[in-house]
């Protein structure tokens, strides 16, 4: 599928590339730091059982408020290129109505909260975070001969061909209809102040559990859509509830996609044991967080890790040679009860094949500031999944 090209001119601060470096780093993985590269064995499974969704997903209902943005903008449209600045405005307005709402701003999910406090443009805007979501959902119409829902950059570059005229008079008669059979924007949503919050209305909650029906690959049900009707919100993944909810297929995914995760496990928590010893040499300290931690995570995930079956973890992600070759290494390693050193070479060889001179294992300035959690497995999404289908379901 190809998009349409996009040229501009801005100009950012240096806050705003970190912020936007931020962005593409979380769209690429779990939300962790993907310094070993498995982002292509998370999108793989996330994109299979949740479809159209993204760690940056933190309210379902923007999906509505960037739809009604759009059908604002087009019912305005006089003809013409499409107005980014007006685009702009409208969502800067919805933005501080949700703001004014909340009775605290961190952690509220309002995208882009504080470069609103401080007046100014969010580098990164709800519209592009959650346009994945309208397009792969198909809320978003097919347009301008397109067979698929656009990308946010095609339907603006089609803007000007939404417009029907009448030949006589030269006055707009009709725009394309954008988005299918979406519920109406409230009453009041032009205005510039007053309540605007989260929560999902009924006939919005039935909308979205309509559209997760069809979400799949070639307009199935995805697993997404049954966890959704059966209410399924369990703090893990591998639950027994989760496998009663999926097909057959899915649950042998699950599988799958369950002992890679092991196997993304054990290799963060080695790397971030490494990256530990060589910080503490760096800055005479004896930190020992994460290398106290690596036998737990090597004990409670090395079976399901050695029960990979890589080939067929190819198969369904389509991961390339240098993955494939480095899943098998740390399986490999985990086998072996290695020591830490066994697997040194192979995670900074790993690292640097990713990062060049920004790897933490290769570069001392870095590690400076390096903090990590301990290791966790992929999550494909879930936490943010789940809080979706909690939503939906207290709405329903």
């Amino acid at each position: 599928m190809t998009s349409s090209p996009a040229i501009g001119w801005f100009m950012l601060s240096e806050a705003d590339r970190d912020a936007a470096q931020r962005f593409l780093s979380k769209l690429a993985s779990d939300g962790t730091r993907d310094e070993l590269g498995f982002a292509p064995i998370h999108f793989a499974f996330a994109d299979r059982f949740f479809p159209g969704t993204s760690v940056q997903h933190q309210q379902l209902r923007y999906v509505f408020f960037v739809a009604w943005a759009y059908q604002e903008l087009a019912a305005e449209s006089v003809g013409g290129r499409f107005d980014r600045e007006r685009l702009f405005e409208v969502e800067r307005r919805y933005s501080r109505r949700l703001m004014a709402g909340v009775p605290k701003l961190p952690n509220s999910g309002i995208s882009g909260w504080m470069k609103y406090q401080a007046k100014e443009r969010p580098v990164v805007r709800a519209s592009t975070i959650y346009w994945s979501a309208l397009r792969a959902w198909r809320i978003a119409n097919p347009v301008a001969g397109i067979t698929d829902p656009p990308t946010e950059s095609q339907l603006q570059s089609f803007w000007p061909r939404l417009l029907s005229r009448d030949d006589s008079d030269a006055l707009r008669t009709s725009v394309v209809e954008l988005f299918d059979g979406i519920p109406r924007a409230p009453d009041g949503w032009n205005r510039a102040s007053g309540q605007l919050d989260f929560e999902l209305r009924d006939v919005e909650a039935d909308y979205i559990r309509r559209k997760w029906r069809h979400a799949g690959l070639g307009g199935t049900r995805p697993l997404l859509s049954r966890l959704a009707e059966d209410g399924v919100t369990t703090k893990s993944l591998w639950s027994r509830k989760v496998r009663d909810a999926a097909s057959a297929e899915e649950r042998e995914l699950l599988d799958l996609a369950r002992r890679a995760a092991s196997v993304a496990c054990i290799a963060r928590a080695a790397y971030a044991t490494l990256v530990e010893a060589k910080r503490n040499k760096d800055l005479a300290r004896e930190d020992r967080v994460h290398a106290d931690a690596l036998p737990r995570v090597i004990a409670e995930h090395r079976e399901a890790a050695l029960e990979t079956d890589v080939e067929a973890l190819r198969a369904a992600t389509r991961m390339d040679a240098n993955l494939t070759r480095f899943v098998r290494e740390v399986i490999a390693w985990a086998k072996s009860d290695g020591t830490i050193d066994d697997i040194a070479r192979v995670l900074e060889a790993r690292e640097r094949e990713l990062k060049f001179e920004r790897a933490y294992l290769l570069n001392a300035r870095r590690r400076a500031d390096w903090k990590k959690d301990i290791a966790e497995p992929l999550d494909y999404r879930w936490p943010m999944v789940r809080r979706m289908i909690i939503r939906v379901g207290a709405a329903a």
